[in-house]
């Protein structure tokens, strides 16, 4: 779980951090850190409004992030410097990506127009971290730092953040309706940030779904089916639950969110009949969930004039 940073997470932030101080050139720090000091660096992150998130397992933190200024100079207001420590004990997890992943979806792109990450050199790991999101390298000092008896070679890594509209599409499951969404949506724009989730999420995609989509050429396979509560700390420009059936009761977003719209499918898991019959419910409301979505695509999001087909019957 990912939370916002207490003073109280101050020791056990330290027994992260001063691994890397004393053992490690991934620091330039040489000294171990005091919790009181630790403590005072949270506070001054805290008093300055900078974002700053804990990783939790089992209510213990296994790692951190948070962003801080780049420099003091007024002129630099708008630059921030990223940093991210794992515990040594939970590396090759995946928890850097899921904190960097979680950290540029809540980053105020008003206040902060560029991130600037300093990476002491060679560390291949964090360098195709930063990379897969979007870093560039911009420099690099060779014998900057004396760490450990030799000369250190820092470089900087910088994004620019682009301010994407983000959509999120919700179901209960999150097995077919949604995951179908998801699909379309992210194909029309690739510069959309297009996720899914459910209320009682299923786990897993429905193979019908997975079967109907790739038949449109589009590979779903690769999805996750993700409980809505892993993105109620993220802003959203817009929910769209894809509920249809008069059985069915619309899941509620309690997240932050500027648009919420509803776009209404049958749910074709749940039809029965003939192997035949079945599958031809999933390219029937596969089919309406593209043709809906696209034009939600034009109006909404490209703001543009929907086309009409032009054989004058409406359609």
């Amino acid at each position: 779980m990912i939370r916002k940073v207490t003073i109280e997470d101050a020791g056990r932030i330290c027994e992260i951090y001063n691994y890397y101080v004393v053992n490690t050139v991934v620091s330039f720090e040489t000294d171990a850190v005091s919790i009181e000091d630790m403590k005072q660096r949270i506070q001054d992150s805290i008093s300055g409004d900078y974002p700053y998130f804990v990783y939790e397992i089992n209510n213990i933190v296994v790692g951190y992030c948070y962003l801080h200024a780049w420099s003091g100079r007024c002129a630099y207001r708008t630059s921030t410097e990223i940093s991210i420590y794992i515990d040594k004990d939970f590396l090759h997890r995946g928890i850097g990506r899921i904190m960097m992943d979680h950290m540029l979806n809540n980053i105020d792109l008003s206040r902060f127009h560029t991130i600037i990450a300093g990476i002491a050199l060679p560390n291949e790991a964090s360098i195709a971290l930063h990379e897969k999101y979007g870093f560039e390298k911009i420099s690099h000092f060779k014998e900057i730092g004396f760490k450990f008896g030799k000369w250190r070679d820092v470089g900087h890594w910088q994004l620019i953040p682009e301010n994407k509209v983000k959509v999120l599409i919700l179901c209960t499951g999150n097995s077919c309706r949604s995951q179908m969404a998801h699909g379309f949506l992210q194909s029309f724009d690739k510069d959309l940030k297009v996720c899914s989730a459910g209320t009682d999420a299923a786990g897993k995609l429905n193979a019908g779904a997975v079967k109907a989509m790739k038949e449109a050429g589009i590979d779903i396979s690769g999805h996750t089916s993700d409980p809505v509560e892993k993105y109620l700390d993220e802003d959203w420009d817009y929910v769209i639950t894809v509920c249809g059936g008069a059985n069915e009761s619309c899941p509620a977003f309690s997240g932050k969110v500027k648009s919420r719209i509803h776009i209404g499918f049958d749910d074709p898991s749940h039809a029965t009949g003939s192997q035949e019959f079945i599958e031809s419910e999933f390219i029937r409301v596969r089919d309406e969930i593209k043709t809906r979505f696209f034009e939600f695509y034009i109006k909404e999001i490209k703001k543009q004039e929907y086309p009409r087909c032009s054989c004058g019957g409406g359609c």
